[in-house]
């Protein structure tokens, strides 16, 4: 007798044994399907044509910024999704961690890491069709229209020997030009000329005083739960530029 209990105990030991392998095996399984799941990564960057912007007939999002996710969400396990704003909440949203990156002119490395050099694009003044800027001398006296928070250069951040007016936009900008209320528009040289061209104003502008190239640059914020996945990112846009995706959009929104 109690040598078939022992045998019974065996048995149910091995049972036992076996249950609580196929357990762990699940329970593996399992922890593997959920470090599967796909991560959002949540993109913010200025809404202004045709950097980014929301068409106002079908919804849709469409610009170079645009496009650059696309190519992205190609390259990368993860999905992207996209936020336009004015300039100055792209700098709170990354300081606080609701987003996720951005691709725009270098912010603070307080709130974000720097990554992959995207592209560079000019930075300057586009005057009135009558107002010549043949130095940088010939801005005193003048006014000078430019959106809320953003940075020209060091030197014309600082520069009080002319009259800075802030707006929400380059369109805003532009209308003032050619009601005559400012005599230029400070800002990114393509991105103003595109917009004068789609807005009938094209005519109304004279030649840009170029002051800098500013570099366009992956950036990630600090806060990011997502930070680890920025060496990812990188090489995805090394990939575009290698592959001519970079060139072709810019070729394609004037920037």
């Amino acid at each position: 007798m109690n040598k078939d209990k022992g045998i019974v105990v065996r048995q149910f030991g091995v049972l036992f044994g076996v249950m609580k392998a196929a357990l762990v095996a699940v329970g593996l399984l399992w922890g593997a399907k959920s470090l599967a799941e796909p991560v959002t990564l949540k993109f913010i960057s200025l809404e202004v044509a045709p950097w980014g912007w929301q068409d106002a007939d079908s919804g849709e999002m469409k610009g170079a910024f645009i496009e650059m996710v696309k190519a992205l969400r190609e390259r990368v396990d993860a999905d992207i999704e996209v936020s336009l704003t004015p300039f100055a909440r792209v700098d709170r949203e990354l300081e606080l961690g609701s987003h996720d990156c951005t691709i725009l002119v270098p912010r603070s490395e307080e709130f974000v890491t720097a990554g992959e050099l995207v592209a560079y694009h000019d930075i300057g003044v586009v005057p009135a069709k009558n107002v010549e800027l043949p130095d940088y001398s010939a801005l005193e006296g003048k006014k000078v229209a430019l959106i809320r928070g953003s940075s020209i250069t060091p030197q014309f951040d600082t520069d009080e020997s002319f009259i800075k007016v802030l707006d929400t936009d380059y369109l805003m900008s532009l209308r003032k030009l050619a009601r005559a209320r400012v005599d230029a528009i400070a800002g990114a040289i393509p991105t103003i000329r595109y917009l004068a061209d789609n807005n009938n104003l094209g005519d109304k502008l004279g030649q840009p005083l170029k002051l800098a190239d500013v570099p366009l640059r992956l950036q990630c914020s600090n806060k990011s739960p997502h930070l680890q996945l920025l060496p990812t990112l990188n090489r995805a846009i090394a990939e575009m530029k290698a592959q001519g995706v970079i060139d072709r959009i810019k070729s394609q929104y004037y920037f």
